[in-house]
């Protein structure tokens, strides 16, 4: 089964800083999915509801199942015994316990609510809804599911196995018994995309609904979160690709030439990092600006449109940061970039992305144009993304040259102090 979808390229007007408009809408209702490529502009749309279930696809060790928000579906755990598939009785509904949903804050795109049940024992070998065994290598179903959706209808549920692929088994209820039983496999395959989709509507796999793992970085969709640690209640927002992070700033000004780059501790991969964090109840939030690390590429980004559920309209500004920073890879080890260039009060922050651990630090050296070095400091070794400030007061203005070495590779960038 295809997907209804439209995938174009967004034509993105750009402003006096240099900052690119990008309009999309999820339409009245939020009705529409939209992915969203940065580097590129590609966008990718199509009705949200087309599916039921997401099964994580991108790894024969590793699995998840996911349940579609935008269907606004409720799941519930019914027994850790799997002949209780055949008897369940929506009667005893109250006595199932609360309802479970797909994780907003996690960094595992993957989990979703029938990997967080908890009527097995805690163990290293139960997963959720299964067991591990020892014997066939295969993650086996114990426990039966009832996902109730928004509109009053019904489903039950069981996951048989997972072993290079999902078998699961299902039926709907038709107002006064269940109907009969399917059973499907969906095998993990070779889609370069991070699930799997399935429809119960259509009995069959729903292709066609991500762009490639690569090439999208926002995704536009429904989720549910616990709101303002009062209740869980289903959102619009943004998900972000799991090879992204994302640092929230707030407060600072949005439209603006000048800027400082976040700590390193503020990157976050959490899937929902900007989530519904760019608005209130209606319009959006004046100060909050989001930095984006995609590999070796920066951006900076802020909201400036929030339709709301009349049109689900979206509008952000962002910009390519990456020649501001002026960031350069050292190999595979580390890259590094500083800012800003030309430095103005004699102060500047090298940011230096650790993707290899080294046994040494790396360092920073300055050395004036007759070859005299004039400053040196170490670089963390630690892994991920570090930020540190240099203090220049006792150099004069002029050119100078900045040499980084990590993990026995060095590169130089040339600096000038007004």
């Amino acid at each position: 089964m295809l997907a209804l979808m439209v995938q174009t390229q967004v034509v993105a007007q750009t402003d006096e800083l240099g900052y690119k408009t990008v309009n999309l809408s999820m339409g009245p209702s939020y009705q529409n999915q939209v992915f969203f490529n940065l580097t590129n502009e590609n966008t990718k749309s199509q009705l949200a509801n087309q599916w039921d279930i997401a099964f994580y696809r991108n790894s024969n060790m590793d699995m998840g199942i996911k349940v579609n928000d935008a269907k606004d579906i409720k799941v519930y755990q019914v027994s850790a015994t799997p002949s209780a598939y055949d008897a369940v009785d929506l009667s005893q509904k109250s006595t199932w316990g609360e309802s479970l949903y797909n994780p907003d804050l996690t960094n595992r795109i993957q989990e979703g609510a029938f990997d967080k049940a908890t009527l097995l024992p805690q163990g290293q070998f139960n997963f959720g809804w299964g067991s591990y065994d020892m014997v066939t290598h295969k993650i086996t179903g114990k426990v039966t599911f009832v996902l109730e959706y928004g509109d009053g209808s019904y489903y039950k549920f069981f996951i048989n196995e997972f072993y290079g692929g999902y078998t699961f088994k299902y039926a709907k209820w038709n107002g006064s018994s269940w109907e009969a039983t399917q059973t499907k496999t969906v095998a993990n395959g070779s889609d370069d995309a991070f699930f799997n989709y399935f429809s119960f509507d259509s009995g069959e796999k729903v292709n066609n609904i991500e762009p490639t793992k690569n090439d999208w970085n926002f995704m536009l969709t429904r989720y549910y979160t616990f709101y303002n640690n009062i209740m869980m209640y289903r959102m619009s927002g943004i998900v972000q690709n799991p090879n992204i992070k994302v640092a929230k700033k707030q407060p600072e000004t949005q439209a603006s030439s000048t800027y400082s780059t976040p700590e390193q501790s503020d990157y976050s991969d959490i899937i929902t990092s900007i989530g519904h964090s760019w608005k209130p109840t209606s319009g959006v939030h004046p100060d909050v600006v989001y930095y984006v690390k995609d590999a070796s590429n920066y951006y900076r980004l802020y909201f400036t449109e929030n339709g709301g559920t009349t049109t689900g309209n979206v509008s952000f500004k962002y910009k390519n940061i990456t020649s501001e920073l002026g960031v350069t890879d050292l190999g595979k080890k580390a890259s590094f970039g500083v800012y800003p260039n030309p430095i103005s009060n004699k102060k500047a922050t090298i940011l230096f992305d650790v993707k290899e651990n080294s046994s040494n630090n790396g360092s920073a050296e300055i050395y004036d144009f007759s070859g005299k070095k004039v400053f040196e400091t170490k670089l963390s070794k630690q892994n991920g993304l570090q930020q540190q400030d240099l203090n220049l007061s006792n150099l004069n203005t002029g050119t100078y040259l900045l040499k980084i070495t990590y993990g026995g590779i060095s590169e130089t960038k040339k600096i000038i102090i007004k």
